[in-house]
C-alpha cells in the first residue's frame, strides 16, 4: 500500500485549523510527520494511534507523536481545534516547554487521549482562539516567536492536566511506572535490557516487575518489547528499507536476530508481515 504522509503544518513550524464536526482523512492510516494535539468539547468516533484504540468524547486533549500512525473512523466528529508543529518548535522553546516533549509525546498510550477537566479544556480553548487569530494576522518580524508564546502556553498547560490525572489516581509506584514509559520511550531503539532500566529508575528489576505488573497489567519485557515491534511495524509498512536496515536501526546485532524477536513478539516474520500489506 502507498504511504501517505500527512504533512499539514510541516512547512510552516506550526499551524492551527478550527474543526466544527466532521474530519476529512484518509481511509488508509497515516504516519504524522508532524507532532498533533487537538483540543475539543466534543467529541465523537475513535481514532486507532498505532493499533490502540482511542474512542473521543467530550471535553478531551488528543496527543499523537511525529512518527505514530494514526486512522480516524468514518463517523469521527470533532469540534475543538487541531495544532500541528514540528520538531522545530522544541528548538526555540524554553526549557519549561521543552520539558513537556517527554512528558506528552513519549508513545505512551496513557497519554494519547487526556480527560480534562471543563474548566481545564474552556482555559486551553481560550488560548487556541487567540492562537488562531493570531496565526491569521498580518506578518511581521516576530510573528513565529509569538506564534510560539502561545503554543508554550497550550503545551503546559496540557501538561499540567496530565500530571492533575495522574495525581487523582497516583501513588509512588504509579510515578514511577510513568517514569519508566517516558525512558523505554526515548531508549528503547537503544537497549532493551530491563536491567538498564532498572537502574536508571534507582530500583530493583523485582521492584520493577512487580510495578509493571500492578500499573500496566505487563511485564517490562513486553513493554520494552511492544515498542520495538510497534516501530518495526511502521517501518516494515511504510518505508522500502531492507529488514538489515532496520535490524541495524534497532539496534539488533543481526538481521537473523531482529526475525527471531520479531517472530516470537507477531507469529510472522519480518518479510511475511511486510507481505501481508496491512498494520
Amino acid at each position: 500500500m502507498e504511504l501517505i504522509y500527512n504533512t499539514k503544518g510541516f512547512v510552516d513550524e506550526f499551524s492551527i485549523i478550527r474543526l466544527d464536526g466532521n474530519i476529512s482523512y484518509s481511509k488508509d492510516p497515516q504516519r504524522t510527520t508532524v507532532n498533533r494535539i487537538y483540543i475539543y468539547q466534543n467529541g465523537q468516533g475513535s481514532v486507532d494511534i498505532d493499533n490502540a484504540s482511542l474512542q473521543l468524547e467530550k471535553y478531551q486533549v488528543l496527543l499523537i507523536a511525529k512518527g505514530q500512525i494514526f486512522l480516524f473512523s468514518d463517523d469521527t466528529s470533532i469540534n475543538g481545534y487541531e495544532i500541528t508543529f514540528t520538531d522545530a518548535f522544541w528548538e526555540k522553546a524554553p526549557e519549561s516547554a521543552s520539558n513537556c516533549k517527554s512528558v506528552l509525546f513519549n508513545l505512551n498510550a496513557d497519554n494519547q487521549g487526556l480527560a480534562a477537566a471543563k474548566e481545564d479544556l474552556d482555559e486551553l480553548l481560550s488560548v487556541a482562539a487567540m492562537l488562531e487569530q493570531e496565526s491569521r494576522g498580518k506578518d511581521y518580524i516576530n510573528k513565529t516567536d509569538s506564534l510560539a508564546a502561545y503554543l508554550k502556553i497550550i503545551m503546559i498547560k496540557t501538561a499540567n492536566i496530565n500530571f492533575s490525572l495522574q495525581d487523582r489516581y497516583n501513588s509512588s509506584d504509579r510515578k514511577i511506572y510513568t517514569q519508566f514509559l517516558e525512558l523505554v520511550s526515548q531508549n528503547y531503539q537503544k537497549t532493551r535490557e530491563v536491567s538498564v532500566y532498572s537502574a536508571l529508575l534507582n530500583i530493583s528489576n523485582k521492584q520493577l516487575a512487580a510495578i509493571s505488573k500492578k500499573q500496566g497489567g505487563i511485564s517490562p519485557k513486553k513493554i520494552i518489547a511492544g515498542m520495538i515491534v510497534n516501530e518495526a511495524k511502521r517501518m516494515l509498512y511504510f518505508s522500502a528499507s531492507s529488514i538489515k536496515e532496520i535490524a541495524s536501526i534497532l539496534h539488533f546485532s543481526s538481521t537473523e536476530q531482529f526475525s527471531h524477536f520479531f517472530k516470537k513478539q507477531t507469529s510472522l516474520s519480518p518479510q511475511a508481515y511486510r507481505n501481508t500489506g496491512q498494520f
